[in-house]
């Protein structure tokens, strides 16, 4: 989640001002049913497990225990079927996770380190948690995850991992100033080889706060580039491959788009990789408006061709509020985005009604792969707090969405997937079942479909 300090502040003033005790609840919280969701063929989601999604507001982890460590886990028919430890953080947009091409191999990178187990709170989760630097890689297997390799000191807190489908690296981007593009060799057993760092010189304007890269998409062909910029703008890079296939290097492919929105978060090419999808979460650098923004939205990107060429926004459409991960079906015509509304918001009593704050919602919406046209067709609305991604199953009739955990009780220490339907070909229907993770699932990523599945 890529809220700034600023919304701490707000937040941490509230929740002083009210006193609000932890077990004051908002009444409309199912709570867990573990049941099967429909949905077909595999998928994984990543969880964090270090804090509570209200820590953003006061500091309070709430420490799940000593046992409790971040988690990969392997979703097969709607059901979970395998987990290992996988550390990764949710101080990142949901773009740390990523699967090869063929769906053997899995990559995780680490955001932020684990809180050591004697820290119950800090002053500020996105700056007092370990700096994170490692990539982990796992073998995916018929229920089984196993962890193949892992390596620290890649970079600094790792902000994205993409996999060049058919290159043999991933792209990772980094806040290491000058090194903010890292390449990964990986090997068909899913061994790292060679690790090679990349200054994308960014140009950076007077007035971003965030002066860094927050995550690196590498186009279906694996030749092209695009990176976030401070949160405000998209640079295009074409990458320049040596005599091994490997990048040596990247070139900046066009100027910088102008500031997109308010905040922008999650970035995909589609299928076809005709166009960059990036979503805008219309956070503005004012503490007030994470009480009074409105709608998120979709912008679609034309990126250049040559080094002359200038991208184009060719599609723009509003949804629900502050919304971040968004899924693409697989024959490019549907698009997903998992909107956030104001569920970030803690329980006081002063913002127990506050608007948007108790449930999330999902947008469905046409896309013209053609013309990167884009219209929202239906929007759905489910309790829970801090959802973060959502993504299709094979056939492109379902969806599963990452969910934090809820407000109340015992289901505030687990995380959920939500699943969700397509009927009639237009309209979101809730299947009513969830399935537990470990408290703080964030990230989905769908498994694609090989032959010995």
């Amino acid at each position: 989640m890529g809220l700034t300090r600023w919304t701490i502040l707000l937040t941490t003033a509230i929740a002083a001002a009210s006193c609000a005790a932890l077990g004051d609840f908002a009444s409309d919280d199912p709570g867990l049913d573990e049941a099967p969701g429909a949905f077909a063929g595999r998928f994984l989601a990543v969880a964090d497990a270090d804090m509570a999604a209200t820590a953003y507001a006061d500091g309070r982890l709430e420490p799940l225990g000593a046992d409790a460590v971040d988690e990969l886990v392997l979703f097969e028919n709607g059901r979970a079927a395998a987990r290992a430890p996988a550390s990764n953080s949710v101080i990142s947009w949901p773009q740390i996770v990523d699967v090869s091409d063929d769906g053997r191999l899995a990559f995780v990178v680490e955001t932020r380190g684990p809180a050591p187990r004697d820290i119950d709170a800090y002053d500020s989760v996105y700056t007092d948690f370990p700096e994170g630097s490692s990539l982990s890689v796992f073998a995916i297997g018929d229920g089984a995850l196993d962890l193949v390799d892992k390596r620290a000191g890649l970079g600094l807190n790792l902000q994205s991992v993409e996999y060049a489908d058919g290159r043999g690296f991933v792209v990772i981007g980094s806040e290491t100033e000058g090194a903010e593009l890292v390449v990964v060799e990986i090997g068909a057993d899913g061994a790292m080889g060679e690790a090679r760092r990349f200054d994308l010189s960014p140009d950076y304007l007077d007035t971003d706060q965030e002066r860094r890269v927050r995550a690196i998409h590498v186009s279906p062909d694996g030749r092209t580039l695009a990176a976030n910029v401070a949160n405000r703008r998209i640079q295009f890079y074409r990458l320049d491959f040596d005599d091994e296939g490997l990048p040596r290097g990247a070139v900046k492919l066009g100027p910088q788009t102008d500031r997109i929105g308010g905040r922008i978060a999650v970035g995909k090419w589609t299928p076809d990789g005709r166009y960059f999808i990036v979503t805008d979460t219309n956070w503005a650098d004012s503490a007030l408006h994470m009480l009074t923004q409105g709608p998120g939205a979709l912008t679609v990107l034309a990126p250049p061709r040559a080094a002359t060429d200038a991208p184009r926004i060719v599609g723009k459409t509003y949804v629900g509020r502050s919304p971040e991960g968004f899924g693409v079906s697989a024959d490019g015509r549907r698009i997903a985005t998992i909107n956030m509304e104001r569920t970030y918001l803690p329980q006081t009593p002063f913002l127990t009604a506050w608007p948007g704050r108790r449930r999330y919602s999902v947008s469905l919406l046409d896309f013209d792969p053609e013309t990167g046209a884009l219209e929202e067709i239906d929007r759905i609305y489910q309790a829970g707090v801090l959802p973060e991604d959502v993504i299709f199953d094979e056939g492109g009739q379902n969806l599963a969405v990452a969910v934090f955990h809820r407000r109340k009780g015992p289901d505030r220490a687990r995380g959920f997937i939500d699943f969700f339907s397509i009927e009639n070909g237009d309209t979101l229907v809730s299947q009513g079942v969830t399935q537990a993770t470990l408290r703080g699932a964030h990230d989905l990523v769908r498994i694609p479909y090989h032959s010995d599945d």
